[in-house]
Protein backbone atom coordinates (compact mmCIF):
# COMPACT_ATOMS: atom_id res chain seq x y z
CA UNK A 1 0.00 0.00 0.00
CA UNK A 2 1.16 3.41 -1.02
CA UNK A 3 0.78 5.44 1.48
CA UNK A 4 2.17 8.72 2.62
CA UNK A 5 5.36 7.50 4.31
CA UNK A 6 6.25 5.00 1.90
CA UNK A 7 6.13 7.49 -0.49
CA UNK A 8 8.58 9.51 1.61
CA UNK A 9 10.89 6.70 1.69
CA UNK A 10 10.66 6.24 -1.48
CA UNK A 11 11.42 9.46 -2.40
CA UNK A 12 14.53 9.91 -0.05
CA UNK A 13 16.03 6.03 -1.51
CA UNK A 14 15.70 7.44 -4.85
CA UNK A 15 17.20 10.96 -3.93
CA UNK A 16 20.03 9.30 -2.44
CA UNK A 17 19.25 10.59 0.76
CA UNK A 18 19.48 7.27 2.66
CA UNK A 19 19.96 3.86 1.43
CA UNK A 20 18.81 1.00 1.11
CA UNK A 21 18.90 -0.56 4.59
CA UNK A 22 17.98 2.65 6.36
CA UNK A 23 15.03 3.04 3.87
CA UNK A 24 13.72 -0.83 5.05
CA UNK A 25 14.50 -0.01 9.06
CA UNK A 26 12.26 2.84 8.49
CA UNK A 27 9.56 1.23 7.09
CA UNK A 28 9.88 -1.99 9.47
CA UNK A 29 9.27 1.02 12.28
CA UNK A 30 6.40 2.68 10.72
CA UNK A 31 4.69 -1.27 10.19
CA UNK A 32 5.01 -1.33 13.72
CA UNK A 33 4.54 1.99 15.36
CA UNK A 34 1.97 3.38 12.42
CA UNK A 35 -2.27 2.99 13.48
CA UNK A 36 -3.70 0.42 11.34
CA UNK A 37 -6.98 1.38 9.05
CA UNK A 38 -8.72 -0.73 11.48
CA UNK A 39 -7.71 0.93 14.79
CA UNK A 40 -8.81 3.97 13.38
CA UNK A 41 -12.01 2.15 12.18
CA UNK A 42 -12.60 1.29 15.41
CA UNK A 43 -11.71 4.53 17.24
CA UNK A 44 -14.41 5.61 14.75
CA UNK A 45 -16.93 2.50 15.75
CA UNK A 46 -16.49 3.66 19.69
CA UNK A 47 -16.88 7.10 19.52
CA UNK A 48 -20.33 6.76 17.64
CA UNK A 49 -21.32 3.70 19.75
CA UNK A 50 -20.85 5.73 22.69
CA UNK A 51 -22.56 8.40 21.47
CA UNK A 52 -25.73 6.19 20.82
CA UNK A 53 -24.94 4.48 24.17
CA UNK A 54 -24.99 7.99 26.15
CA UNK A 55 -28.10 9.26 24.44
CA UNK A 56 -29.70 5.83 25.09
CA UNK A 57 -28.67 6.45 29.46
CA UNK A 58 -29.75 9.46 29.33
CA UNK A 59 -33.59 8.52 27.98
CA UNK A 60 -33.64 7.06 31.21
CA UNK A 61 -34.36 10.07 32.65
CA UNK A 62 -37.67 10.35 30.73
CA UNK A 63 -38.45 6.80 30.91
CA UNK A 64 -42.18 6.03 33.09
CA UNK A 65 -41.04 2.99 35.38
CA UNK A 66 -44.13 2.53 36.78
CA UNK A 67 -43.51 -0.99 37.53
CA UNK A 68 -40.15 0.05 39.65
CA UNK A 69 -39.85 2.12 43.14
CA UNK A 70 -38.00 5.18 43.27
CA UNK A 71 -35.58 3.65 44.90
CA UNK A 72 -35.07 0.64 42.48
CA UNK A 73 -34.87 3.44 39.50
CA UNK A 74 -32.21 4.81 41.32
CA UNK A 75 -30.17 1.82 42.44
CA UNK A 76 -30.52 1.16 38.55
CA UNK A 77 -29.30 4.20 36.97
CA UNK A 78 -26.46 4.31 40.33
CA UNK A 79 -25.02 0.48 39.11
CA UNK A 80 -24.90 1.58 35.33
CA UNK A 81 -22.63 4.63 36.36
CA UNK A 82 -20.64 2.34 38.27
CA UNK A 83 -20.30 -0.90 35.35
CA UNK A 84 -19.63 1.39 32.89
CA UNK A 85 -16.26 2.99 34.90
CA UNK A 86 -15.88 -0.51 35.66
CA UNK A 87 -15.92 -1.62 32.23
CA UNK A 88 -13.36 0.81 31.35
CA UNK A 89 -10.82 -0.06 33.98
CA UNK A 90 -10.85 -3.52 32.94
CA UNK A 91 -10.76 -2.86 29.51
CA UNK A 92 -7.56 -0.31 30.04
CA UNK A 93 -4.90 -2.56 29.22
CA UNK A 94 -6.28 -4.31 26.05
CA UNK A 95 -7.93 -1.55 24.22
CA UNK A 96 -7.49 2.38 25.41
CA UNK A 97 -10.05 3.37 23.35
CA UNK A 98 -12.43 1.48 24.42
CA UNK A 99 -11.76 2.39 27.96
CA UNK A 100 -12.10 5.61 27.18
CA UNK A 101 -15.55 5.58 25.51
CA UNK A 102 -17.06 3.51 28.70
CA UNK A 103 -15.26 6.25 30.94
CA UNK A 104 -16.59 9.13 28.70
CA UNK A 105 -20.22 6.99 28.94
CA UNK A 106 -19.97 6.46 32.58
CA UNK A 107 -19.80 10.26 33.07
CA UNK A 108 -22.76 10.88 30.59
CA UNK A 109 -25.08 8.20 32.82
CA UNK A 110 -23.49 10.63 36.19
CA UNK A 111 -25.71 12.98 34.50
CA UNK A 112 -29.33 10.61 34.05
CA UNK A 113 -28.51 9.22 37.42
CA UNK A 114 -28.53 13.13 39.10
CA UNK A 115 -31.43 14.68 37.30
CA UNK A 116 -33.43 10.59 37.53
CA UNK A 117 -32.81 11.46 41.64
CA UNK A 118 -34.21 15.40 41.61
CA UNK A 119 -37.39 13.86 39.56
CA UNK A 120 -38.28 10.90 41.60
CA UNK A 121 -37.42 12.22 45.12
CA UNK A 122 -38.84 15.33 44.55
CA UNK A 123 -35.68 17.58 45.58
CA UNK A 124 -34.97 21.35 45.01
CA UNK A 125 -36.90 22.49 41.77
CA UNK A 126 -33.66 24.82 40.94
CA UNK A 127 -33.01 22.29 37.74
CA UNK A 128 -29.43 24.33 37.04
CA UNK A 129 -27.97 22.68 40.09
CA UNK A 130 -28.32 19.50 38.40
CA UNK A 131 -25.73 20.94 35.40
CA UNK A 132 -23.02 22.24 38.42
CA UNK A 133 -23.36 18.41 39.97
CA UNK A 134 -22.58 16.80 36.84
CA UNK A 135 -19.92 19.07 35.83
CA UNK A 136 -18.55 18.92 39.49
CA UNK A 137 -18.59 14.88 38.79
CA UNK A 138 -16.91 15.49 35.51
CA UNK A 139 -13.89 17.70 36.82
CA UNK A 140 -13.67 14.80 39.60
CA UNK A 141 -12.97 12.62 36.85
CA UNK A 142 -10.98 14.57 35.28
CA UNK A 143 -8.60 14.77 38.06
CA UNK A 144 -8.81 10.43 38.57
CA UNK A 145 -8.60 9.55 34.82
CA UNK A 146 -6.93 12.34 32.84
CA UNK A 147 -8.62 11.86 30.08
CA UNK A 148 -9.69 13.99 27.36
CA UNK A 149 -13.51 13.19 27.13
CA UNK A 150 -13.94 14.23 30.54
CA UNK A 151 -12.53 17.86 29.97
CA UNK A 152 -14.57 18.34 26.76
CA UNK A 153 -17.33 17.24 29.52
CA UNK A 154 -16.35 19.66 31.93
CA UNK A 155 -16.14 22.26 28.65
CA UNK A 156 -19.46 21.91 27.97
CA UNK A 157 -21.24 21.08 31.80
CA UNK A 158 -19.56 24.21 33.04
CA UNK A 159 -21.37 26.81 30.88
CA UNK A 160 -24.55 25.02 30.54
CA UNK A 161 -24.60 25.31 34.55
CA UNK A 162 -24.03 29.30 33.61
CA UNK A 163 -26.06 29.86 31.02
CA UNK A 164 -29.24 27.79 33.08
CA UNK A 165 -28.19 30.25 36.23
CA UNK A 166 -28.27 33.16 33.68
CA UNK A 167 -31.49 31.95 32.11
CA UNK A 168 -33.53 31.43 35.60
CA UNK A 169 -32.05 34.60 37.52
CA UNK A 170 -35.19 37.21 37.75
CA UNK A 171 -32.04 40.21 37.75
CA UNK A 172 -30.69 39.17 34.10
CA UNK A 173 -34.81 38.63 32.61
CA UNK A 174 -34.00 42.29 31.40
CA UNK A 175 -30.80 41.51 30.11
CA UNK A 176 -31.06 41.29 25.91
CA UNK A 177 -29.98 37.38 24.96
CA UNK A 178 -27.22 38.98 22.84
CA UNK A 179 -25.14 40.06 26.20
CA UNK A 180 -24.95 36.18 26.53
CA UNK A 181 -23.87 35.14 22.77
CA UNK A 182 -21.54 37.75 22.81
CA UNK A 183 -20.15 35.94 26.01
CA UNK A 184 -20.45 32.42 24.40
CA UNK A 185 -18.54 33.61 21.37
CA UNK A 186 -15.65 34.61 23.18
CA UNK A 187 -15.56 30.95 25.30
CA UNK A 188 -15.76 29.36 21.76
CA UNK A 189 -12.89 31.20 20.57
CA UNK A 190 -10.85 30.65 24.48
CA UNK A 191 -11.83 26.83 24.03
CA UNK A 192 -9.91 27.57 19.87
CA UNK A 193 -7.08 28.70 21.27
CA UNK A 194 -6.12 25.82 23.71
CA UNK A 195 -3.72 24.72 21.19
CA UNK A 196 -0.38 26.72 21.17
CA UNK A 197 2.94 26.00 20.35
CA UNK A 198 4.44 23.20 22.87
CA UNK A 199 1.13 23.03 24.76
CA UNK A 200 -0.29 20.10 22.40
CA UNK A 201 -1.89 17.73 24.30
CA UNK A 202 -4.83 15.39 23.00
CA UNK A 203 -7.37 17.55 25.25
CA UNK A 204 -6.25 20.65 24.12
CA UNK A 205 -7.27 19.91 20.26
CA UNK A 206 -10.24 18.32 21.09
CA UNK A 207 -11.08 21.30 23.18
CA UNK A 208 -10.16 23.44 19.90
CA UNK A 209 -12.12 21.33 17.70
CA UNK A 210 -15.08 21.59 19.80
CA UNK A 211 -14.91 25.65 20.32
CA UNK A 212 -14.54 25.73 16.38
CA UNK A 213 -17.81 23.46 15.91
CA UNK A 214 -19.76 25.66 18.47
CA UNK A 215 -18.64 29.14 17.28
CA UNK A 216 -19.31 28.66 13.98
CA UNK A 217 -23.06 28.41 15.29
CA UNK A 218 -22.86 31.19 17.85
CA UNK A 219 -21.37 33.86 15.22
CA UNK A 220 -24.06 33.01 12.71
CA UNK A 221 -27.12 33.50 15.95
CA UNK A 222 -24.67 36.56 17.71
CA UNK A 223 -25.93 39.46 15.23
CA UNK A 224 -29.61 37.90 15.23
CA UNK A 225 -30.37 37.55 18.41
CA UNK A 226 -33.93 38.59 19.55
CA UNK A 227 -32.81 40.88 22.06
CA UNK A 228 -35.38 41.39 25.05
CA UNK A 229 -38.02 38.60 25.89
CA UNK A 230 -41.41 38.92 24.95
CA UNK A 231 -42.83 41.39 28.20
CA UNK A 232 -39.90 41.96 29.41
CA UNK A 233 -38.73 45.67 30.62
CA UNK A 234 -35.15 47.12 29.78
CA UNK A 235 -32.20 46.38 32.25
CA UNK A 236 -30.64 48.95 34.40
CA UNK A 237 -27.39 50.61 33.80
CA UNK A 238 -25.90 48.89 36.42
CA UNK A 239 -27.71 45.49 35.77
CA UNK A 240 -26.01 45.66 31.88
CA UNK A 241 -22.67 46.68 33.57
CA UNK A 242 -22.64 43.38 35.57
CA UNK A 243 -24.26 40.99 32.88
CA UNK A 244 -21.20 42.55 30.53
CA UNK A 245 -19.01 41.92 32.83
CA UNK A 246 -19.86 38.55 33.75
CA UNK A 247 -19.66 37.74 30.10
CA UNK A 248 -16.80 39.22 28.66
CA UNK A 249 -14.30 38.19 32.40
CA UNK A 250 -15.17 34.69 33.02
CA UNK A 251 -14.03 33.79 28.81
CA UNK A 252 -10.98 35.81 29.41
CA UNK A 253 -10.26 33.94 32.75
CA UNK A 254 -10.53 30.52 31.03
CA UNK A 255 -7.89 31.97 28.41
CA UNK A 256 -5.99 33.15 30.66
CA UNK A 257 -5.52 29.91 32.23
CA UNK A 258 -4.64 28.01 29.21
CA UNK A 259 -2.82 30.48 27.48
CA UNK A 260 -0.72 32.93 30.21
CA UNK A 261 0.02 36.35 28.59
CA UNK A 262 -0.10 34.98 24.79
CA UNK A 263 -4.39 34.88 25.38
CA UNK A 264 -3.81 38.78 24.26
CA UNK A 265 -6.10 38.05 21.13
CA UNK A 266 -8.96 37.09 23.08
CA UNK A 267 -9.40 40.54 23.74
CA UNK A 268 -9.61 41.06 19.85
CA UNK A 269 -12.15 38.66 20.08
CA UNK A 270 -14.20 40.66 22.95
CA UNK A 271 -13.98 43.49 20.29
CA UNK A 272 -15.63 41.96 17.72
CA UNK A 273 -18.22 39.93 19.37
CA UNK A 274 -19.99 43.18 21.71
CA UNK A 275 -19.60 45.35 18.28
CA UNK A 276 -21.41 42.24 16.45
CA UNK A 277 -24.10 42.11 19.25
CA UNK A 278 -24.90 45.49 19.07
CA UNK A 279 -25.39 45.65 15.60
CA UNK A 280 -28.78 45.74 13.60
CA UNK A 281 -28.51 43.39 10.87
CA UNK A 282 -32.13 44.39 9.17
CA UNK A 283 -30.49 47.84 7.98
CA UNK A 284 -28.03 47.39 5.13
CA UNK A 285 -26.12 49.67 6.38
CA UNK A 286 -24.97 48.02 9.40
CA UNK A 287 -25.13 44.70 7.62
CA UNK A 288 -22.56 45.77 5.43
CA UNK A 289 -20.09 46.60 8.36
CA UNK A 290 -20.87 43.44 9.90
CA UNK A 291 -19.94 41.28 7.01
CA UNK A 292 -16.74 43.76 6.82
CA UNK A 293 -16.12 42.82 10.66
CA UNK A 294 -16.64 39.37 10.68
CA UNK A 295 -14.51 38.87 7.44
CA UNK A 296 -11.86 40.84 9.10
CA UNK A 297 -12.36 38.39 12.27
CA UNK A 298 -12.00 35.55 9.89
CA UNK A 299 -8.64 37.04 8.19
CA UNK A 300 -7.33 37.91 11.73
CA UNK A 301 -8.16 34.23 12.69
CA UNK A 302 -6.05 32.40 9.72
CA UNK A 303 -3.11 34.94 10.88
CA UNK A 304 -3.41 33.75 14.30
CA UNK A 305 -3.08 29.89 12.87
CA UNK A 306 -0.04 30.31 10.76
CA UNK A 307 1.46 32.62 13.53
CA UNK A 308 1.31 29.54 16.04
CA UNK A 309 1.10 26.57 13.15
CA UNK A 310 -2.50 25.66 14.18
CA UNK A 311 -4.22 23.91 11.34
CA UNK A 312 -7.69 23.76 12.77
CA UNK A 313 -7.58 28.16 12.88
CA UNK A 314 -6.62 28.65 9.56
CA UNK A 315 -9.34 25.60 8.19
CA UNK A 316 -11.80 28.03 10.47
CA UNK A 317 -10.99 31.19 9.54
CA UNK A 318 -11.51 30.22 5.88
CA UNK A 319 -14.49 28.75 6.43
CA UNK A 320 -15.95 31.89 7.95
CA UNK A 321 -14.41 33.53 4.88
CA UNK A 322 -15.97 32.28 2.88
CA UNK A 323 -19.35 31.79 4.47
CA UNK A 324 -19.14 35.62 4.90
CA UNK A 325 -18.78 36.08 1.27
CA UNK A 326 -21.97 33.85 0.48
CA UNK A 327 -23.79 35.53 3.24
CA UNK A 328 -23.37 38.82 1.51
CA UNK A 329 -23.57 37.60 -1.49
CA UNK A 330 -27.46 36.29 -0.61
CA UNK A 331 -27.93 39.13 1.63
CA UNK A 332 -26.83 42.18 -0.35
CA UNK A 333 -25.90 40.94 -4.68
CA UNK A 334 -28.55 38.22 -5.26
CA UNK A 335 -31.70 40.07 -5.17
CA UNK A 336 -30.34 42.99 -7.24
CA UNK A 337 -29.82 40.50 -10.01
CA UNK A 338 -32.05 38.73 -12.54
CA UNK A 339 -32.63 35.06 -11.58
CA UNK A 340 -30.45 33.77 -14.23
CA UNK A 341 -27.59 36.37 -13.55
CA UNK A 342 -27.62 35.69 -9.60
CA UNK A 343 -27.39 32.07 -10.19
CA UNK A 344 -24.08 32.48 -13.04
CA UNK A 345 -22.72 34.65 -9.84
CA UNK A 346 -23.63 32.09 -7.48
CA UNK A 347 -21.25 29.68 -9.59
CA UNK A 348 -18.74 31.64 -10.54
CA UNK A 349 -18.53 32.56 -7.00
CA UNK A 350 -18.73 28.43 -5.53
CA UNK A 351 -16.47 27.36 -8.76
CA UNK A 352 -13.65 30.47 -8.55
CA UNK A 353 -14.01 31.48 -5.54
CA UNK A 354 -13.20 27.90 -3.46
CA UNK A 355 -10.35 27.30 -6.47
CA UNK A 356 -8.63 30.65 -5.17
CA UNK A 357 -9.57 29.61 -1.44
CA UNK A 358 -8.70 26.14 -1.32
CA UNK A 359 -5.50 27.62 -2.84
CA UNK A 360 -4.76 30.06 -0.31
CA UNK A 361 -5.71 27.88 2.32
CA UNK A 362 -2.91 25.12 1.22
CA UNK A 363 -0.31 27.82 1.10
CA UNK A 364 -0.62 28.87 4.32
CA UNK A 365 -0.80 25.42 5.86
CA UNK A 366 1.94 24.94 4.27
CA UNK A 367 3.54 28.13 5.31
CA UNK A 368 2.30 27.50 9.38
CA UNK A 369 4.66 24.11 9.05
CA UNK A 370 7.85 25.43 8.02
CA UNK A 371 7.09 28.40 10.37
CA UNK A 372 6.52 25.79 13.19
CA UNK A 373 9.53 23.84 12.12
Amino acid sequence: MDTPAEKHIARWQSAGVIDSAMAERLRAWQREHAPSHASRFGRIAFAFGGLLLAAGVLLFVAANWDQMSPWGRFALLAATVAFFHVAAAGASSRSPALATTLHAVGTAALGGGIFLAGQVFNLAEHWPEGFLLWATGAAVAVWLLRGWPQVVWVAILAPAWLISEWIGSQAFQSVPTGVLLAGLFILCVAYVSAVRPGRDATWRHALALLGAIALVHVAILLPFEPGLRAGARPATATTLAIAWSFAIVLPLVVGAVMRGRDAWPLLVAAVVAVWASQMDASTSRELLALHALYAAACVGLVWWGVQEGHRLRINLGVLGFAMTVLSFYFSSMLDKLGRSLGLIGLGVLFIGGGWLLERARRRLVEQSRRERA
